[in-house]
């Protein structure tokens, strides 16, 4: 079955500390309340990929404080009970079978919230399967058959073509003259390069490459050392969710 650690290394990698960028959607709801400045500013709207507003929401849900250092700092503890509660076990992760494909289902729950369920919905249409919105538990049935059928690199592929197609048909309200015909303007590369990392990530964590995951991490698999599961990312997250769960 899929485990969060494994995604855990990888979305650290590419999610910068605080932002303040006014190109965000989530700058519409910043960190508003007293003394939120931080360097002698105010207007910061996301941390570790978690927006502001899910951080105040999830701080009666999750048991911790709204408080400027829990905010600014983003401790691991936190970070994960906002990730694992919010996003993974949003869609029963833990029981897909295959965790490429629960990595590009969390990275699109993760970036996107539930937008992506209509593409998904016409996607599986295709395989001859109807699926009902919002029924998670249906989902991963689906998927997993879908990977015992077809094979678990054929449907993680057509998912990453999914997302792709999906985040290339966002409108964008980039001003710039250089970044404006692009769907998102100054995000689409940085989209793209992204989805890219996830699916060289993910190859090497099919089971028909390296069977038992744990055991390749172990030996130190060629593979994983080649990209950049390396032992300090692994040390930063792996480790780090151990301690925190």
């Amino acid at each position: 079955m899929a485990d969060i650690k494994y995604i855990i290394p990888f979305t650290y990698k590419w999610e910068g500390g605080l932002s303040r960028a006014t190109t965000d959607s989530a700058s519409k709801n910043p960190a508003n309340i007293s003394p939120y400045t931080i360097n002698g500013q105010t207007g910061w709207h996301t941390n570790k990929g978690v927006t502001y507003s899910v951080f105040k929401s999830g701080a009666s849900k999750y048991g911790y404080k709204d408080t400027l250092e829990n905010f600014r700092d983003m401790p691991h503890d936190i970070w994960l009970k906002i990730t694992k509660s919010g996003y993974w076990d949003k869609l029963k992760l833990d029981t897909y079978k295959g965790q490429a494909v629960a990595n590009v289902m969390f990275s699109w729950v993760w970036g996107s919230g539930l937008a992506w369920q209509p593409r998904m919905e016409r996607y599986l249409k295709t395989k001859g399967i109807n699926w009902a919105r919002n029924n998670f538990g249906d989902l991963a049935t689906n998927l997993n058959n879908l990977v015992a059928k077809e094979g678990e690199k054929k449907i993680f592929d057509e998912l990453i073509n999914q997302k792709k197609e999906f985040l290339l048909s966002l409108k964008g309200t980039d001003s710039n003259p250089v970044t404006a015909t692009k769907p998102q303007g100054v995000y689409t590369d940085g989209w793209m390069n992204r989805l890219n990392d996830l699916q060289t990530y993910s190859y090497t964590l099919l089971s028909k490459v390296l069977g038992d995951v744990g055991g390749a991490i172990k030996n130190n698999s060629g593979k994983i050392v080649m990209f950049f599961f390396a032992l300090s990312i692994v040390a930063g997250g792996i480790v780090l969710y151990n301690k925190a769960t």
